[in-house]
């Protein structure tokens, strides 16, 4: 082969290893700005998906409360922690300071996080409901559930 040949092929192979790079990174590009722009949505399904879960393990640990006679704490299986429980078999740790922290250590079990967001526990007294004090789990974007122990309620935000 000639050295005209060898640079031409050489030339060729670079311009096509442009291309490709410039291929590869737009196509990260539009991939970066998607993602970001569904995260918030794949937070709020996340989010609505652990208020199901504490709901299910709320629900959970009021049928073993009915299954071993109604006892006033409950030791889910496998477990050591006893988790406190009101006349109706809830989940319930007021009158207690910070009682819907300790309600959701009890039922989660790991710290107030969620997709590494704070999960702030708010107690709210809310005299005009019938159930007055509840418990409001909620990220800082706004999304919110709420966890009512007098019932075992947990609702979501609007």
């Amino acid at each position: 082969m000639t050295r005209q040949g060898q640079t031409n092929k050489r030339e060729k192979s670079m311009g096509e290893n442009i291309v490709i790079i410039t291929m590869v990174a737009g196509l990260m590009a539009i991939f970066i700005y998607y993602a970001f722009r569904q995260e918030g949505e794949i937070t709020q399904v996340g989010f609505e998906s652990l208020a199901n879960t504490f709901s299910s393990k709320v629900t959970s640990i009021r049928a073993q409360w009915f299954m071993e006679n109604q006892p006033k704490v409950v030791t889910p299986k496998g477990k050591t922690l006893q988790i406190r429980v009101n006349e109706k078999g809830w989940v319930d740790y007021s009158p207690e300071q910070g009682h819907c922290v300790k309600t959701w250590q009890a039922i989660m079990q790991p710290d107030l996080t969620f997709m590494n967001q704070v999960v702030a526990a708010i107690e709210v007294n809310n005299e005009q409901r019938i159930e007055s004090v509840f418990c409001r789990y909620q990220l800082p974007s706004g999304q919110y559930f709420d966890y009512f122990p007098t019932t075992g309620k947990v609702e979501g935000s609007r």
